[in-house]
């Protein structure tokens, strides 16, 4: 009989949707114009020549949009802002709760997630048309912008990525078996929290299939739907190597390989604990036995110049397992691998691929790990993320909002409600406001994904990738 109980923490801090805000939208509902009955706002990435990669807010829609507001969180709300001296809207919160059954009356509109789309356009709207909650369009902007840019920014940034690995791996390999698999999330440590690593981790997969994350694979899994979006494989750590001492390397390698070198099976091994160059001389005159084992041995340097490193063990390999000429003429090194988890960013990435390709190996040579750089090393400015509003219906007439500073030309917003429209021919989008005709061969490219608690246009990991790679 089991002897587990069940314990409530009592320190656990409960979600509270309404504080999910910057407090300085508590008294907006007070300030618009008399009469002021609707509001428009849009996001958009402000940066221009980059490709943007939509992903995240049917996470964010699942998780928080569809979490029922109850009266205990108004209570909440109310008394927190009390206690700060702050207004707060106890008509407009009771209204949500009663007439909404605790949903917010917003409708969001997006280009669909994994789409492909020119920074420089909108790509999520919100709007809301409830009289007494109008200013709901503007205060879910805080939650709202996280939801958007953090994703959006890692899989926009994976595109990069896999566009330059692919680039390379069609130069230099005979398959693409290997691409989902170059660039590996080992970012979990890196980011800034639990959520951080599920909503990056989960980014990361629209693009790679590779991933020690957990919670992003486990928050892909679960919000889009699909059975298993990553994988990985075993690995050692400094730890392990370490725990044998710097003169008994042999029977670390011995141990790893008898445990888990069995065939099918790939495992990565860390080298540089000591001297990543005595014991990848180690590693390569066990050839007998890993070939015997046949599992896939992936050499791990984790220190040092990956420009000096890595083309070292590479020539060690060949000496010891030797290659296969592909028939584009690069070598494919026999039984064994090598990742790099140490420095890479996107940059590091392409000069070592340009390194191994110039040295006639297949970049089929050489893995990818990733951790701060892929993860953490973002921020909202990386492509200029904004939401702004950008129209209000005054009486029955909307008027159109836009900013334009003087001091800097780059925050100028666009105005009007507006959407965002395709041509499938041309594959050109487009920027308009939603009641001007569609152009000859252009067809309106954002979806309602959100309408008044109700989930709309659900998408999976797989359609998405769909997108993403078409």
């Amino acid at each position: 009989m089991s002897k587990f109980t069940p314990v409530v923490n009592p320190y656990k801090l409960e979600d509270c949707v309404p504080l999910m805000v910057d407090s300085y939208k508590f008294g907006h509902f007070k300030l618009y114009p008399a009469a002021t009955n609707a509001m428009f706002a849009y996001t958009e990435p402000r940066t221009q020549g980059d490709v943007i990669v939509p992903f995240g807010l049917q996470m964010f829609i699942k998780r928080w949009l569809l979490t029922q507001i109850t009266p205990a969180m108004v209570d909440e709300a109310e008394a927190f802002c009390k206690g700060r001296g702050d207004p707060f809207n106890r008509a407009g919160w009771d209204k949500v709760v009663e007439e909404y059954n605790g949903f917010m009356p917003i409708k969001i509109r997006t280009v669909p997630e994994g789409t492909r789309v020119p920074s420089g356009n909108i790509i999520s709207s919100v709007e809301c048309d409830d009289k007494d909650l109008f200013w709901l369009a503007s205060y879910v902007e805080t939650m709202l912008q996280r939801a958007i840019w953090y994703p959006t920014t890692i899989a926009s940034n994976d595109y990069k990525a896999w566009r330059a690995i692919r680039r390379f791996n069609r130069e230099s390999a005979m398959t693409e078996t290997l691409v989902p698999f170059t660039l590996h999330d080992f970012g979990g440590r890196g980011v800034n929290s639990h959520e951080g690593a599920e909503i990056g981790g989960a980014a990361h997969m629209v693009f790679f299939m590779g991933s020690d994350t957990c919670e992003g694979v486990r928050a892909a899994n679960h919000y889009y739907n699909t059975p298993m979006s990553g994988f990985s494989v075993v690995a050692t750590e400094h730890s392990i190597q370490c725990a044998y001492g710097p003169f008994n390397q042999r029977e670390y390698l011995t141990s790893v390989l008898n445990e888990y070198g069995k065939p099918g099976a790939i495992v990565s091994i860390v080298l540089d604990g000591y001297d990543v160059y005595r014991e990848a001389a180690l590693l390569c005159s066990m050839k007998d036995e890993i070939v015997a084992s046949g599992a896939k041995i992936v050499f791990r340097p984790d220190s040092g110049d990956p420009l000096e490193v890595i083309p070292a063990l590479l020539r060690m390999q060949e000496a010891a397992f030797g290659a296969t000429m592909n028939q584009k003429g690069f070598k494919v090194i026999n039984n064994v691998g090598i990742i790099q988890g140490d420095g890479v960013d996107f940059d590091a990435m392409v000069k070592i691929l340009e390194k191994v390709t110039e040295m006639g190996f297949s970049s089929d040579c050489i893995v990818f790990g990733s951790g701060g750089a892929l993860l953490q090393k973002v921020n909202r400015d990386t492509f200029k993320f904004a939401q702004k509003t950008t129209s209000i219906r005054i009486g029955k007439k909307w008027v159109d909002l836009f900013k334009d500073p003087i001091t800097d030309p780059g925050k100028k917003s666009k105005k009007g409600r507006m959407t965002l429209i395709h041509n499938t021919t041309t594959d050109e989008y487009r920027t308009v406001l939603v009641d001007d005709p569609l152009p000859l061969g252009f067809e309106d490219a954002m979806i309602t994904v959100y309408d008044k608690g109700q989930l709309l246009n659900e998408t999976t990991l797989d359609e998405i990738r769909a997108r993403a790679h078409k």
